[in-house]
């Protein structure tokens, strides 16, 4: 076993103080409003707001995911179970829930709509803007339980001849998951992966130094079609924050994180 799963098993629950719940009768039906503003709403871990909604009743979270920011609703929607995300977006109309799972990480956002039925995944994706919904079926062609359909395709990658300032360019740029920002991926013309430069390194480095002199040995990837064990024993004996995934061609199409890892282990407990 991992050595990650001990770890997990120690892991405290999280509780909300309930006076941030403000229960609101109307019609026939229950609606729920947060009384702390949307500001300081943004500002609570995405986990403690998840917990706030397993408890609500599913009308209620209907009500909370209709006035929640996308943002910030997609970061609630990826910490609560399965089960109870299936419900809440099979509750929203597909316009909503488009715009909710296109701010997901592609990898959670994969999962869930994997977890839906065929027809309301379609509706769905039919709503999402083409670039993320071109993204989206490419990822659900991945069987979830490979390494393909746990990466994340939101990574940083850099030519091979970049130097030191076009990675802190490419920093400045980034609009991924801030847990995918801790290494920087070599890649050759046709993006076969050649090396990885961890973003500490960056610190040091002078702006015109070559990215290529400051890569780490070994070069630690997995095969898309690793099955899940393969996968969590790789991050446990090579203590991994961040593990990219190549396809039969030494491409890089992906990498998998460590709150990945934790989350299949959780799931496994």
């Amino acid at each position: 076993m991992v050595a990650l799963k001990p770890v997990l098993q120690k892991l405290p629950p999280r509780l909300i103080p309930w006076e941030f719940v403000d229960l609101i009768e109307t019609d026939p039906a229950r609606r729920v409003k947060l009384k702390i503003s949307h500001d300081r709403l943004a500002k609570l871990h995405p986990a403690d707001i998840a917990d706030i909604i397993e408890e609500l009743t599913p009308s209620e979270r209907h009500a909370v995911f209709q006035s929640l920011d996308e943002e910030v609703a997609a970061g609630a929607l990826e910490e609560v179970r399965p089960k109870v995300q299936k419900s809440i977006v099979e509750s929203l109309d597909s316009e909503r829930a488009a715009d909710i799972v296109e701010e997901m990480n592609p990898d959670a956002a994969a999962d869930l709509l994997a977890d839906l039925p065929e027809e309301r995944t379609s509706e769905i994706l039919q709503e999402m803007e083409p670039a993320e919904r071109d993204e989206m079926a490419e990822l659900l062609e991945f069987r979830e339980n490979t390494a393909a359909g746990r990466m994340n395709t939101e990574y940083l990658a850099l030519d091979s001849q970049a130097t030191v300032n076009d990675a802190i360019e490419t920093l400045r740029n980034f609009e991924g998951g801030i847990e995918t920002v801790h290494t920087i991926y070599l890649v050759d013309d046709q993006w076969k992966l050649v090396g990885a430069v961890p973003l500490a390194k960056l610190i040091l480095a002078k702006p015109g130094d070559k990215l290529l002199s400051l890569v780490v040995e070994p070069l630690i990837s997995v095969h898309a079609g690793a099955r899940e064990k393969e996968v969590t024993e790789v991050f446990d004996k090579y203590n991994l924050v961040i593990l990219p995934v190549l396809d039969d061609k030494g491409v890089l199409t992906g990498v998998i994180t460590s709150d990945d890892v934790i989350s299949l282990l959780r799931a496994k407990l």
